[in-house]
């Protein structure tokens, strides 16, 4: 599995502090999808990888098997498969690191010998310790980097160990990147925490554009309030107002990674 993305809108910005939401709530049941994660490895094909889980201290505690990966300790498991080598994953590496991982990280990334998957449920805020405790397991067996498959952005295991042990918005800037069409800046990854992503005019200059979707998506993430169409939004009680709407994700097929399939947030000036 490959998926690299297009170029991000920039470095993610500042939490959120202060909104207004108007009108009355009302929720609708959404479809779930997965998060994925994909750590290429210096290990030599499955039975390679199988050795150095169950022999990782403490000797076995984790075990893999099938398409399952297990901690027998805490009695808790994420989906893994192993693929063989990607020839196309530096480049993949590449365009999702965004300019952050050295030559050094990318000629590693090159080296490798086989590929995991890392599947697990979209509800990163209550998945995060044991997906955090996983995707350690892959470094120390041999895992080189990280990139967020259902995402398409990419971290040394320094950055994403510092960002999914932090607080809500660095797991939120771990997991969705924000990007740039002809007509809209639009986020993506709110799927990682089963969350509709949100779009914004391209006539915002990117900075107010950043700073608008950063702080509505963190906003639903930690407050979890429930929106309906027409409900309007504001940063501030003297910041312009945005109608939102909700649309079905028209930029992605439904059987890609990047698909949200709980729609995304129209934000129009009200």
């Amino acid at each position: 599995m490959n998926t690299s993305r297009r170029s991000a809108l920039g470095v993610i910005t500042s939490s959120a502090t202060a909104f207004l939401l108007t009108e009355t709530p009302m929720a609708q049941p959404m479809p779930v999808t997965e998060a994925i994660f994909c750590i290429p490895g210096m290990w030599d094909g499955r039975s390679d990888f199988i050795r150095r889980v169950v022999t990782h201290e403490p000797k076995g505690r984790f075990m893999f098997a099938g398409m399952v990966l297990a901690d027998m300790q805490e009695k808790e498991h994420v989906g893994l498969e192993v693929q063989p080598r990607d020839p196309q994953i530096k480049r993949a590496f590449e365009l999702a690191g965004q300019g952050k991982l050295t030559e050094a990280a990318l000629a590693a990334i090159d080296r490798h010998a086989s590929v995991a998957y890392l599947r697990a449920p979209p509800r990163l805020l209550e998945e995060r310790a044991k997906v955090a405790k996983f995707t350690k397991l892959l470094e120390s067996v041999g895992g080189l980097a990280i990139k967020v498959e259902s995402t398409g952005v990419a971290h040394t295991w320094e950055r994403w160990s510092q960002l999914v042990s932090g607080t809500a918005f660095d797991l939120y800037a771990a997991v969705v990147t924000l990007v740039a069409d002809r007509d809209h800046y639009y986020s993506c990854g709110m799927h990682n925490f089963s969350l509709p992503d949100c779009e914004v005019p391209r006539t915002l200059s990117p900075d107010a554009a950043a700073e608008l979707m950063n702080r509505f998506n963190h906003w639903r993430l930690t407050e979890t309030p429930v929106l309906a169409d027409q409900h309007t939004f504001s940063l501030t009680s003297t910041a312009p107002r945005y109608r939102i709407q909700l649309e079905a994700d028209a930029r992605h097929a439904a059987d890609e990674p990047f698909f949200n399939p709980h729609g995304l947030w129209r934000l129009s000036v009200a």
